[in-house]
């Protein structure tokens, strides 16, 4: 139990807390319709990355997944030498093999326009009920276009920030360019970096300055129809096809039905976008050889064969515009994951980096 000297310590301190929040303004960017990397921002009410109208059309796990906040990131200016988030999730803070920081945390960067280039900064957070991040002694400045990325595994409730009330925090959106969409699986959603801005897809978006569109469920990558059916409804710069580690060739699964899926999707988007390039990707450990679980390497391999398969087909059909992202080029080795295939921090660089490369190419 609490002595009465403990008792009015803890009163204190909270007092000092309420009394620094009212010495901040803070903004609501959901209710200012500032969240961006998501398909439609005026419409959505919550951190989710997909439209309403999709619950009844997918599955119950690609829909709950879909309201896990990945990709998702605030961009704005402001003159505060010190910066405050505080918010809600509904899930749980971390999972086995990935930290409170990647499931359930935040993530400040800044790209500093005199110098051209991006920067970081840490934060200290207190993960209680109300989870708040705070950046303090970062200096003012007005050159620094900040983005704070969102959880990546976690569905935020609400979300504020808070800056000094002498200062000013002005929204910005910084993509000049078309967005990039990516439909995948637990890699592309995140899993398992140890915090958002390192995820593959916020490594490329930092990269190219293009918009990532983050479709990317959580052992649900399965080209399924109504997400191929959002992906057509945008003017995209590329789409990404990153799926076959949700598809490996099973009982319920042949190699003829895996190239169908590949397929359809390719031409169902061809159709409305005849000229937008479409990557399709091999499984990122594909090509370890210095793993030696001999199942997972003849999982991995066997669908990246049918689809490379799949992608010479189309090639020789016609179909221009089409790129394949191979194992090989992704790079990964015996230190890139945490598990049988989820990328730690140095493997979702190299993932980032392969796409990096080939995106500069495709996007000239």
């Amino acid at each position: 139990m609490f002595s009465k000297v403990s008792l009015i310590a803890l009163m204190l301190f909270s007092l000092s807390i309420v009394k620094g929040q009212q010495n901040y303004t803070w903004f609501s960017p959901l209710d200012d319709k500032h969240v961006e990397g998501r398909l439609d921002n005026q419409k959505l009410t919550a951190f989710g990355r997909l439209p309403d109208e999709l619950e009844k059309q997918v599955r119950k796990p690609v829909w709950e997944l879909g309201q896990n906040s990945a990709g998702l990131y605030i961009d704005f200016r402001t003159s505060a030498s010190e910066i405050t988030v505080q918010y809600q999730v509904s899930g749980g803070l971390n999972m086995p093999h990935m930290p409170t920081t990647g499931v359930s945390g935040l993530d400040l960067y800044a790209y500093d326009t005199t110098n051209k280039v991006w920067k970081w900064a840490y934060g200290n957070y207190d993960f209680s009920d109300t989870i708040s991040y705070t950046w303090k002694n970062i200096g003012k400045n007005s050159n620094f276009n900040y983005r704070l990325y969102l959880p990546l595994y976690n569905t935020v409730k609400w979300l504020k920030i808070g800056v000094p009330s002498d200062a000013k925090l002005t929204y910005t959106h910084t993509a000049t360019s078309k967005p990039i969409v990516v439909y995948g699986t637990s890699i592309g959603q995140g899993a398992c970096t140890s915090r958002p801005g390192l995820a593959w897809t916020s490594q490329v978006g930092r990269a190219v300055n293009n918009e990532m569109l983050n479709l990317c469920f959580s052992g649900n990558g399965r080209l399924e129809q109504p997400i191929l059916n959002v992906m057509n409804q945008v003017d995209a710069a590329c789409y990404i096809l990153d799926c076959i580690p949700n598809l490996a060739i099973t009982k319920s699964l042949s190699e003829k039905q895996l190239d169908s899926l590949l397929v359809n999707a390719v031409t169902f988007l061809r159709k409305e976008h005849p000229t937008t390039p479409i990557v399709l990707t091999q499984h990122s450990s594909g090509n370890i050889n210095t793993v030696f679980n001999e199942d997972k390497n003849k999982e991995y391999q066997q669908s990246s064969r049918v689809l490379k398969a799949t992608y010479e087909k189309l090639q020789s059909q016609g179909v221009r515009q089409i790129f394949m992202l191979s194992s090989g080029e992704l790079g990964l080795d015996l230190n890139s994951t945490v598990d049988y295939a989820h990328p730690n921090d140095q493997g979702m660089e190299h993932i980032a980096n392969a796409y990096i490369k080939l995106l500069k190419k495709v996007l000239k």
